[in-house]
């Protein structure tokens, strides 16, 4: 169980790396995610799933990743884990957030 909650989180909040880069801020929070607004370091607004999340502080939240790690997942779209259910096409989209997809025919049981 993490030490955080999802009210931990608010706008404004800086995101870093495990590597100690600093990935931007925090635009939105949402259910089971959060947005960071495309800048110097994300080409496209991405949405980091909580899964991803090692640390919340007072200032910050530390990810389980390093930047170059966060920058390679498929985050441009915001998962959708209480609508789908099982939809192939909310599947497809939510690549990069660790649910598997059966479409992702070299490694179908991503979780």
């Amino acid at each position: 169980m993490p030490a955080w909650s999802q009210h931990d989180l608010h706008p404004h909040l800086e995101v870093y790396s495990i590597d100690n880069q600093n990935l931007g801020h925090i635009a939105e929070v949402y259910p089971d995610s959060f947005l960071v607004h495309k800048g110097f370091f994300f080409p496209k607004d991405r949405y980091i799933p909580y899964s991803a999340i090692a640390a919340v502080e007072s200032d910050r939240v530390q990810l389980s990743m390093t930047a170059d790690d966060a920058k390679q997942l498929e985050w441009e779209k915001r998962p959708d884990f209480e609508e789908h259910k099982g939809d192939p096409t909310q599947l497809f989209y939510d690549r990069g957030h660790g649910v598997a997809d059966p479409f992702d025919e070299d490694n179908p049981d991503r979780t």
